[in-house]
């Protein structure tokens, strides 16, 4: 068979495709690094959760963490997808370099200061969020639905903070 007639071989990134170790890492290297800040934090202080305000929130801290954990393995993925797919030579340094900015910023929740500077910070992660998924779908609508999720998490974590400041959880 002439390998020309192959076009598996000819399509963008088709070399990159075949490397689904290199995808795992994608996903497994922001999940665990992403667990870091968390751990740290309670470690550091135990009543962390009590210092920022959480425990004003009637949402299991459960469901936060498995949201997180759903919203970061999808940044990686995105963020495999974008590098797997895009042609040999291109430029893909935007998109990643805005995925990383909002990656780190979700980190900054364990050095807010109380429950309004958690919500400042969410906001400012609602914006990340949308900013992120814009950019990736210039170059990606494929890598870009994997970030969806965040987009849809941030007005809803931002509207529990919101609530929880102005005593709607409150007995």
């Amino acid at each position: 068979m002439n390998a020309s007639a192959d076009t598996r071989t000819h399509e963008p990134g088709a070399a990159r495709s075949r490397f689904w170790p290199v995808g795992l890492l994608f996903v497994l290297v922001p999940v665990l690094i992403g667990q870091i800040p968390g751990a740290l934090a309670f470690a550091l202080n135990p009543e962390v959760a009590t210092d920022l305000g959480m425990t004003q929130i009637p949402v299991p801290a459960g469901v936060f963490i498995a949201v997180w954990l759903v919203i970061k393995a999808g940044m990686g993925i995105a963020a495999w997808q974008l590098w797997r797919r895009a042609p040999r030579g291109s430029d893909v340094t935007v998109p990643l370099t805005v995925l990383i900015a909002g990656y780190l910023q979700t980190a900054l929740f364990w050095l807010a200061d109380g429950l309004r500077s958690v919500a400042v910070t969410d906001a400012t992660g609602l914006l990340l969020a949308a900013a992120t998924v814009v950019v990736f779908f210039r170059y990606s609508a494929s890598a870009a639905r994997w970030l969806l999720p965040w987009l849809f998490w941030m007005p809803i974590t931002l509207a529990i903070k919101i609530a929880a400041i102005a005593g709607l959880f409150s007995a």
